[in-house]
């Protein structure tokens, strides 16, 4: 088959993570990218051997060289962006949040169902090489009983952030952890929370308690103002799971000793879950179904709808 021609939208970064991993996937091409900084664009266009630049998205997503294209730009942005490519019926990769808050995602939801649009949204920690590996060493051994997410926020160090974005800092950055528990729990069956208000208009200190349909049970807390960081623990039958940071991991079993989960030599090599994820994107781009664990919009508005319970409980 021809290779499936590649427009990135930003030049930021995380365009930089993707186009990494774009670069070493055969059946993909970096053809065109475009972003407000265009001098960016021609500094990544020499380094990467791009096709095109474009002067705007629009102009990127007429091209009907233009396969599929994958969204990098910051969440003031990406609304109004995907709210004009959508139309053009072109599967796209959009960094997650999809928008700034549940409302903007329930209008962007709308949008792709009306132009039935293929999509992917970019929850890279659900193609972490290391979670997939703990899984299935729990799997040998009854599965998962049970698991604590803990998405504690630092929000002390939030200096910069503007009005907006503190009052959606729950969409915008604990959606991360929060989208975990539909992950490693599956469908919930009951929800007990207990959570308060200290410095913002919704809960900056959550507490709570999942019974998921399969019988697993799972916990999730963030205090935002005490230090702390990401930490997953999944229990099983004579085996325990811990990732501590999110992309380390090791297994205790019954004796107490520990081993080390060793992650994949893609995400050794490129910023963890990326390559398993873009290679999802460019299945989705031929088959134009979504599989699991990968989400679009559709899937993913359960974990923004998960995050307005709990920031608004």
């Amino acid at each position: 088959m021809s290779k499936i021609n590649i427009g990135i939208i930003g030049a930021g970064f995380i365009a930089n993570e993707h186009i990494k991993v774009i670069k070493n996937i055969n059946d993909m091409k970096l053809y065109g990218i475009t972003s407000r900084t265009l001098k960016k664009c021609v500094l990544l266009k020499k380094k990467y051997k791009f096709t095109k630049i474009y002067k705007n998205f629009l102009e990127m997503i007429s091209d009907k060289n233009i396969d599929a294209v994958i969204i990098c730009v910051s969440v003031h942005n990406s609304y109004k962006i995907l709210a004009e490519i959508i139309p053009y019926k072109k599967p796209f990769f959009i960094e997650k949040p999809v928008g700034i808050n549940y409302l903007e995602n329930t209008k962007i939801l709308d949008l792709v169902k009306k132009y039935k649009t293929p999509n992917m949204v970019g929850f890279n920690r659900r193609h972490y090489s290391i979670f997939h590996k703990g899984l299935k060493l729990l799997s040998k051994n009854g599965g998962i009983i049970g698991f604590d997410i803990e998405g504690h926020e630092r929000f002390w160090q939030k200096h910069k952030l503007t009005k907006v974005e503190k009052i959606n800092w729950h969409h915008l950055n604990s959606i991360h952890t929060i989208d975990l528990i539909n992950f490693f729990g599956g469908e919930i069956s009951k929800k007990y929370v207990i959570s308060k208000k200290t410095s913002l208009k919704k809960n900056d200190n959550i507490n709570s308690i999942f019974l998921f349909k399969n019988g697993i049970i799972g916990s999730y807390k963030s205090y935002w103002h005490s230090p702390g960081g990401w930490k997953i623990t999944l229990y099983g039958d004579g085996m325990t799971v811990v990732f501590n940071p999110l992309e380390k991991g090791y297994i205790i079993n019954k004796n107490f000793k520990s081993k080390i989960i060793a992650p994949s030599q893609y995400d050794k090599i490129y910023k963890p879950g990326f390559y398993d994820q873009m290679k999802s994107f460019r299945d989705l781009i031929i088959n134009s179904k979504i599989k699991w664990p990968s989400l679009n919009i559709e899937n993913a508005i359960h974990s923004s709808k998960l995050t307005e319970y709990l920031a608004n409980e």
